[in-house]
């Protein structure tokens, strides 16, 4: 990823959070809207895991990526639907 590219991120994520009011959220909801923002833009939880996006029945919109998962093993969720494939995202 690009110095540029990272900059980029960065103040997206900044403005977005910024329009965020924070009077109409209790503050455990503030922090997850602020998680979902950064996890969406980052691809990375706030531990440093890297996440991808969960199928609309599963528990959580997030789910921690084995980082040690072989290309066989993603594949294999890919056609068990269990992962989406998004060719934007990386």
């Amino acid at each position: 990823m690009s110095k540029r590219f990272k900059q980029v991120n960065i103040q997206q994520f900044a403005i977005l959070v910024q329009d965020v009011d924070i009077s109409k959220y209790t503050q455990e909801e503030y922090v997850d809207i602020i998680e979902e923002i950064y996890m969406t833009i980052f691809r990375h939880n706030t531990d440093g895991d890297f996440v991808i996006p969960t199928m609309p029945n599963e528990k959580g919109n997030w789910k921690v990526h084995k980082s040690s998962a072989t290309k066989e093993e993603v594949m294999k969720l890919i056609k068990e639907g269990k992962v989406t494939w998004n060719k934007d995202v990386i």
